[in-house]
């Protein structure tokens, strides 16, 4: 490929094309060092597909391209394929399977059909709208829910509708919001005694009024805004006298990372404390490394400047939890995976450096553990709902989860701080009502209670950060959520 490069200049466009092809189908961005290097030493496109192949969703520098490479080219030196003993493989957890009492009910990983189109955008959003609009069959508030197209310019009955969020604005008088569904767009005036918090741009509500026409708009005066929210429900409960504990944010790599408080962590997994010995699960919700390139100047705050080394790193600290213990990671906006939402599971190169009692789920996901249903979701969203809410903040992000579940949406906004891929289907959807909803990323730590669910923002593992004295936050780390299972009855564990 490299003499084919040199001596036609009109086929070195046309090769680059097919490689950035082949790194759009796997949802692959690529820094121009590493471009340049796979284009100056590979030997066609069938090595770039080979050298590729295990490889998922996310960013490729220079450096771990030149692994793949040169890994691949030492293969083929050796005329021999991979061996299956070459690496340790780990078993994926489907919602066809169970695995040591976890059952995934809900994951974006390998089924990810994202792609650019308007069409896919479109998708998204007919799929969020279908969706919560079937959450509201039944709703007393609402009766006889129509269609934006059929309400008519002047009624003097009320009348019910459900819409999307498409714009939200103060007025002298109250507020002013314009809402649709996929046939129409109105607009609704809401008083400031109807509406006791804002309105978050696209979520999904109920909307009950009288309407009346001014020129060619038709104007909704709302009485009642519905959210779809959580139904008062019975939560599960496990069979057997076990335990899940739920952490995030690890940052392994970053200068700030409190090992001292994670060894009196691991010590008191391998203890004789009872609660301890209890514990069968621990979740871990995102950021389990600090990772490269994730803002400006980081490696500055790094001790752990390789992105594999500190994956690498984490799996020796991993390995240090007794064997009873299924441990479960789900990614956050610093692991290396794409950084749209929803997020896939590490890919095989990353799994590969754990051991199999190490499991992976995308974020969000929802999953079963001894039958206690549990939505995991790193959180990266409540940025946008402390623009939104006022009573939201980095120091207590309590209303934004809370918000999240009497939304039923995870990440509502698009266009804000939350990079959200195009989905034939929207997972960000709550579908399934959990019994534990844990997110994190915020470094503030949570526990409190929602219609039945333990919500929790787990407590991060990185002291103070340079920004985050800047900004006059102080992170709560080195707190542990424990919840029994078997009676739904959480409590802290502190080591920090």
């Amino acid at each position: 490929w490299e003499s084919f490069l040199s001596t036609e200049p009109e086929h070195t466009a046309m090769m680059r094309d097919a490689l950035l092809e082949i790194l759009a189908e796997k949802g692959l961005l690529i820094s121009p060092e590493a471009l340049d290097y796979i284009e100056s030493k590979s030997d066609g496109v069938d090595a770039v597909r080979s050298a590729l192949m295990d490889v998922g969703p996310g960013f490729l520098g220079i450096e771990r391209v030149r692994s793949l490479f040169e890994r691949n080219l030492a293969e083929i030196a050796d005329k021999r394929p991979v061996e299956a003993g070459d690496m340790v493989r780990i078993p994926k957890i489907t919602a066809e399977r169970e695995t040591d009492g976890i059952r995934v009910i809900k994951d974006i990983t390998g089924e990810s059909r994202s792609t650019a189109k308007v069409e896919s955008f479109v998708s998204t959003f007919n799929s969020r709208y279908r969706k919560i609009r079937r959450m509201f069959r039944g709703n007393m508030r609402l009766k006889n829910i129509r269609n934006i197209s059929s309400i008519p310019k002047n009624s003097r009955d009320e009348i019910s509708f459900v819409g999307m969020v498409r714009d939200f604005r103060e007025t002298k008088k109250g507020y002013m919001a314009s809402m649709e569904d996929p046939g129409g767009e109105i607009s609704v005036f809401l008083s400031k005694e109807t509406l006791r918090e804002p309105l978050i741009l696209d979520e999904v509500v109920g909307v009950r009024g009288t309407v009346s026409s001014r020129g060619r708009d038709r104007i909704v005066f709302a009485k009642d805004i519905v959210w779809p929210d959580i139904p008062m429900h019975d939560v599960n409960l496990a069979h057997e006298p076990v335990s899940a504990a739920f952490i995030s944010d690890i940052h392994v790599g970053s200068n700030t990372f409190l090992k001292d408080s994670w060894e009196k962590f691991i010590e008191w997994l391998k203890s004789s404390d009872e609660s301890a010995k209890r514990i069968k699960y621990l979740v871990i919700g995102g950021d389990v490394v600090d990772g490269v390139g994730i803002y400006p100047n980081q490696e500055k705050d790094l001790d752990i400047s390789d992105i594999y080394t500190q994956y690498e790193v984490l799996a020796g600290m991993l390995e240090e939890i007794p064997e009873r213990i299924s441990v479960i990671v789900s990614p956050g906006n610093h692991d290396f995976v794409r950084p749209a939402e929803p997020q896939p599971a590490f890919d095989n190169e990353i799994k590969s450096l754990f051991s199999d009692k190490v499991s992976f789920v995308g974020s969000p996901a929802c999953m079963e553990l001894s039958g206690v249903k549990v939505l995991v979701y790193h959180g990266t969203s409540i940025t946008d709902f402390i623009s939104a809410l006022p009573d939201v903040s980095y120091e207590d992000p309590t209303q934004a989860l809370i918000r999240m579940l009497k939304s039923r949406i995870l990440a509502p906004v698009y266009g804000g701080s939350t990079p959200l891929a195009p989905e034939k289907e929207d997972y960000m959807v709550i579908d399934d009502i959990p019994d534990i909803f844990i997110t994190g990323h915020v470094h503030s730590y949570v526990l409190s209670r929602y219609r039945g669910i333990i919500v929790i923002n787990a407590s991060t593992w990185q002291s103070q950060t340079e920004y985050q004295k800047m900004n006059n936050f102080k992170p709560s780390p080195g707190v542990v959520t424990v919840v029994e299972l078997d009676r739904a009855r959480p409590f802290e564990k502190h080591f920090y």
